[in-house]
């Protein structure tokens, strides 16, 4: 055996059921076996090459981070709050032009945040793959996905050109890294991200899409943000316009849809994709703050997966987050951080945190499946998989109860993080 953890409390990746005092035993990165009761001859003692124990903790799924942009890590702390979307658009913009060395160690750094977190997957979405080998580095799984945009659909192809340049050289230099046996859901992927209705043509949308469900790839997409976004796709008008004239971008005769974003993008553009006889889990739709009229019916016929990113959310002043009404559609609700340009960080446990409190009669269980493994279905990533965070648990946790019940108290007293476990070995370690 590579590793014997032992912890009082414990949350099975497959059942999401708690379990007291537990030993596991991993090997080869996966839980080969779970002793539940906590007591073995001799103790962990030669059960395994490294051994783990902790009397008060929880040890439970790695959490999924599954949507943030890592290479907008630089801007921490450097925009100000109160500014509308398209204000924030441009200092993001303005934002982007520094030296690329400064860019990469505010990422390298931001990766090291992620893995102290208890963070072990992530779908990324990154402008030229540079959070890749920073990710992969540091056995960090999930997806980056590639960014494409153009409002003008006759340059779709030269846009999914200039991604594809990039799948190529990253998927080049990750063969190599791979090629030592590793199984396929331990590998760091590329994925596509269409940006947003907004800013993306339909042409692109179904050029990146159809690409992604032909080669298994996941595809992720900001949509239904805000309100600027859902007036402006509807009749071309408002700040985005605005914005668009500002800077000088062409809209190629956009005239708008006169629907929502989200209608238009499941009902038209990438229906012939997309099934209604089971989920479409890979294709994660990122925000949907303002479903309008039938979105939420064709929310719930597809099935995809849907981010909310409440800190973001909250730092844009949106209105409250329709989380029951997307509960209610069925679809894959996941948690994100959003970037450090509208996030003061990376722990998902502060995202868990301030979605339970812009939604205190949720099931704080639910809010941690979110952040766990809603995340893990998307990647493929198995439930034997060790990729495990463990959590201190404070003295008022109960000492058996409910998951909800210890969930609850590691929000309420600010839970350390005392390790982390990527696919079976230890990545960071604080007790």
């Amino acid at each position: 055996m590579d590793l014997a953890l032992r912890c009082s409390h414990y949350i099975d990746p497959a059942s999401f059921e708690l379990k007291r005092d537990v030993i596991l035993l991993v090997s080869g990165g996966r839980i080969v076996e779970t002793i539940v009761g906590g007591e073995v001859s001799g103790g962990l003692k030669g059960l395994a090459e490294e051994t783990l124990d902790y009397e008060a903790a929880l040890v439970m799924p790695g959490f999924v981070n599954a949507h943030c942009h890592l290479d907008l890590s630089h801007l921490s702390g450097q925009l100000p709050t109160g500014l509308s979307f398209t204000e924030w658009i441009d200092c993001v913009i303005e934002g982007r032009k520094v030296p690329q060395t400064q860019v990469q160690a505010a990422l390298e750094s931001a990766c090291d945040q992620l893995l102290a977190a208890g963070t072990t997957s992530v779908m990324d979405v990154s402008v030229d793959g540079a959070s890749f080998a920073a990710l992969r580095a540091r056995g960090i799984t999930g997806a980056v996905c590639l960014e494409a945009l153009g409002i003008d659909g006759t340059k779709a192809d030269a846009a999914m050109e200039r991604v594809d340049a990039i799948v190529r050289r990253i998927e080049g230099e990750a063969e190599k890294f791979y090629a030592t046996g590793r199984q396929a859901e331990s590998a760091l992927r590329v994925g596509f991200s269409p940006h947003a209705p907004y800013s993306t043509s339909g042409e692109l949308y179904q050029h990146a899409f159809g690409r992604a469900v032909g080669e298994g790839r996941i595809c992720t997409t900001h949509v239904a943000e805000t309100l600027e976004e859902q007036q402006f796709f509807r009749i071309a008008q408002g700040p985005i316009r605005d914005f668009y004239e500002r800077r000088k971008i062409p809209l190629a005769g956009f005239e708008g849809f006169d629907q929502s974003p989200i209608t238009e993008l499941l009902w038209e553009w990438l229906a012939p994709w997309l099934s209604v006889e089971q989920p479409n889990s890979k294709l994660v739709l990122v925000h949907c703050n303002y479903p309008q009229g039938p979105d939420l019916e064709h929310l719930a016929r597809f099935r995809p997966s849907i981010v909310y990113c409440p800190r973001s959310h909250a730092y844009f002043g949106h209105q409250e987050y329709p989380l029951g009404d997307l509960l209610h559609t069925g679809a894959n609700l996941c948690l994100g951080t959003d970037s450090l340009a509208s996030n003061s960080s990376l722990a998902m446990l502060d995202e868990i945190r301030a979605a339970w409190a812009a939604h205190p009669g949720t099931d704080v269980a639910n809010l941690f499946k979110m952040a766990t493994i809603n995340g893990r279905r998307v990647l493929d990533i198995g439930p034997d998989r060790a990729d495990l965070v463990v959590l201190g648990l404070p003295a008022a946790a109960p000492p058996a109860a409910s998951p909800a019940a210890v969930l609850q108290a590691l929000l309420e007293h600010r839970a350390p993080v005392y390790a982390v476990i990527q696919g079976g070995r230890v990545a960071a370690r604080a007790i």
